[in-house]
């Protein structure tokens, strides 16, 4: 645990003792969107890598979860305004943090993607901007770390388009209407598999690391406005422990090509 989380769940453990080690006291809120083939929906209802990893923790840790299916720009919402207890593949950031814990569970990173051969002076953001031959789009709702976020602010948004979802994105690339975006590439190559429409895409995507969007810590957010803190406790020992990263990535590479995994995740 890294040193904030590890005070957070001593406070918590100290002030209630013992209850680390029990079971949740209710059904644990938990909204999902899809998200390549971590989290899949079908038919209306979430599945994947991580819902059936966290229902078989819960088993064990005594804690069951629901998984509302909602789009990716809600999450962020729902958290904030004390409506989700836990937000899974989740980055850190200042306004999450005024909400919840952060649980760190492996590393990731997001590259450039276009559907056309990228310029090399195009190594950072900043230069990405600056050439304005190139349309970006972006999923509403994702964020990647502070360089990335200056595609958000308000004077770009005659540069930037915003999709809906990964597949929105997709389609918006194949139809020529975006040029680039930025997201782990295992996101790009999942929503092109699952989607028919998108069939072939992948072979026409080129990739490119960005200086100033480094690997980042992904993991969990437990809501530290909606949870007991018994409850939290619990969910951080739970969320937090390092098998819980291998087991993640080792299911992944069950269903994603290693040579595409290895661009997007490593163990943390």
């Amino acid at each position: 645990m890294n040193a904030r989380r590890l005070t957070t769940f001593a406070t918590l453990c100290c002030v209630l003792p013992g209850l680390a080690a029990a079971a949740c006291s209710r059904t644990i809120n938990v909204p999902v969107a899809p998200h390549g083939m971590a989290i899949v929906v079908k038919h209306g209802k979430a599945a994947g890598v991580m819902p059936d990893m966290l229902d078989e923790l819960g088993d064990k840790y005594g804690c069951k979860f629901t998984f509302p299916v909602v789009p990716r720009a809600r999450l962020e919402m729902l958290f904030r305004a004390s409506d989700a207890d836990v937000i899974v593949l989740s980055t850190r950031s200042p306004e999450r943090d005024l909400s919840g814990t952060f649980v760190p569970v492996f590393k990731y990173r997001a590259v450039l993607v276009g559907v056309k051969p990228i310029d090399p002076s195009v190594q950072s953001v900043d230069t990405l901007l600056k050439n304005t031959d190139l349309r970006i789009a972006v999923v509403r709702g994702f964020d990647y770390g502070p360089a990335y976020r200056k595609l958000l602010e308000p004077a770009q948004a005659a540069r930037v388009q915003y999709a809906n979802d990964l597949n929105d994105l997709m389609r918006r690339m194949q139809a020529n209407i975006a040029d680039v975006t930025i997201l782990p590439y295992s996101s790009a190559y999942n929503t092109i598999v699952e989607d028919p429409r998108l069939s072939g895409l992948d072979g026409q995507l080129s990739i490119s690391a960005l200086e100033d969007v480094p690997w980042q810590d992904a993991g969990f957010y437990v809501s530290t406005r909606t949870l007991l803190p018994a409850d939290q406790a619990v969910l951080i020992d739970m969320l937090g422990n390092d098998e819980i990263g291998k087991r993640f990535l080792k299911s992944l590479s069950k269903v994603i090509p290693p040579a595409v995994l290895n661009l997007t995740a490593k163990r943390h």
